[in-house]
């Protein structure tokens, strides 16, 4: 038995360590693995804190068969009530807060679709210009044509109707 307690602790020492080398690489290949579980409902148990738990069931058995009186059966019982807690106060104290921390100032240019932006360049009918956009991280400027195949002049409002090869496609943008 304590071989599989080695072996549990190993895995969640090792994981740490690739990932860490690794970067998310490694989390997000895990995270793919463990899609087949359905773990949606239950948000504690994510790749990290089935790792961690892992971890701490391997090492808490460790300590206990070595430095107690136990028997293997309140020793296991132990393990696992230890790894239960420590999955909870990692979710608790660690992942929780950085999913509702996470705020990412990026975005796919596909998200563009449906926004108003300003010409600042002119846009020809059958050119290219420019035009501002205002998104999550700020003011962005991106080349543009003309959906319609119409002059646009400049600081002209327009709406982005569509994205080809990295060009907004924009028409003008009227209020009546």
């Amino acid at each position: 038995m304590e071989t599989l307690f080695w072996v549990c602790f190993l895995i969640g020492i090792v994981y740490t360590v690739a990932v860490v080398i690794f970067g998310d690489a490694l989390a997000g290949a895990l995270d793919a693995s463990l899609e087949w579980l359905q773990l949606d409902n239950l948000p504690v148990l994510q790749p990290l804190t089935l790792i961690s738990g892992l971890t701490i069931f391997g090492g808490s058995g460790i300590v206990l068969l070595n430095f107690s009186l136990l028997s293997m059966a309140l020793v296991i019982t132990f393990a696992l009530v230890i790894a239960v807690i420590g999955v909870i106060i990692v979710y608790f104290v660690y992942i929780k807060p950085m999913a509702n921390a996470e705020n990412s100032t990026g975005y796919s240019i596909f998200d563009l679709v449906g926004k108003e932006a300003q010409v600042v360049v002119p846009i020809p009918s059958n050119g290219y210009g420019e035009v501002i956009v205002k998104t999550a991280g700020g003011i962005s400027n991106h080349t543009a044509a003309s959906y319609d195949q119409v002059e646009i002049v400049g600081d002209q409002s327009v709406v982005v109707i569509e994205v080809k090869e990295g060009v907004l496609f924009v028409s003008p943008l009227s209020l009546d």
